[in-house]
């Protein structure tokens, strides 16, 4: 089980709050924004990054990007791992929500 967390009240305004996502990048994509969301909260691990059916990308010291499109990028690393009784949960921390980084020193995953 994944939980998603995010660094801050205005990352996650910035990637939750559908009016706001709306004015900034326009229907289509803030709902692209919200699927992919919803996609990283129903993985299982980080590992089903690989059989997802959109691009991302591992940059040097551990920040993953996830495209959302050719113009925008979330991005995100590994929390602390926890456990609910018998139940393994994993945490990813949204970091930010921008333009994709150049793909020197990265790989897919």
């Amino acid at each position: 089980m994944v939980v998603l967390r995010f660094r801050s009240d205005k990352v996650r305004q910035t990637c939750t709050d559908l009016a706001r996502m709306r004015r900034s990048w326009g229907p289509v994509v803030a709902r692209q924004i919200s699927r992919r969301l919803q996609q990283l909260e129903a993985m299982t691990n980080l590992a089903d990054l690989k059989f997802l059916p959109f691009d991302s990308h591992e940059h040097d010291g551990g920040l993953i990007e996830v495209t959302i499109t050719d113009r925008l990028s979330i991005f995100i690393e590994r929390g602390p791992d926890m456990s609910e009784g018998d139940t393994p949960m994993y945490t990813i921390i949204v970091i930010e929500l921008r333009a994709p980084r150049p793909r020197h020193g990265c790989h897919d995953l």
